[in-house]
């Protein structure tokens, strides 16, 4: 059952990173968009543009992902940080603190159903049941 959620949290990750990520800058900036001291766009290209190659990178892990763990660990530990930095610069100016209710709730959201998921977790299961 896991393996089957997995799947569908990978696939739709991915579809979110290649068809709705280039798009949320301009449809919830106060979310989305970082502004100070103005608007980056070459920034925001550079970030759609590496959540795109995730996204692609992704659907092979969906079909297979125990063979793709690293990239599960590498989304993981990511997003963590990505999240961590954007929550630390959202309180360092005032001014971007949307950004609590917007992209980095995903990340951290992201993050925990992807270790809540995680392959290495399906055997630690299986193996607690052996051992009852």
């Amino acid at each position: 059952m896991r393996e089957k959620v997995l799947k569908a949290v990978l696939l739709s990750t991915a579809v979110f990173m290649i068809f709705v990520m280039p798009f949320l800058f301009d449809i919830w900036p106060a979310g989305f968009r970082w502004s100070h001291p103005s608007p980056h766009p070459a920034y925001e290209r550079m970030i759609v543009a590496i959540y795109f190659a995730l996204g692609v990178c992704l659907i092979p892990t969906a079909f297979n992902a125990r063979r793709h763990v690293l990239l599960i660990d590498f989304v993981i530990l990511s997003s963590i940080l990505h999240g961590a930095v954007m929550t630390y610069d959202s309180f360092a100016q005032e001014h971007e603190m949307t950004h609590l209710a917007g992209d980095v709730p995903l990340l951290f959201m992201l993050a925990g159903v992807l270790l809540w998921l995680h392959p290495r977790r399906w055997d630690a299961k299986r193996d607690e049941g052996i051992n009852r």
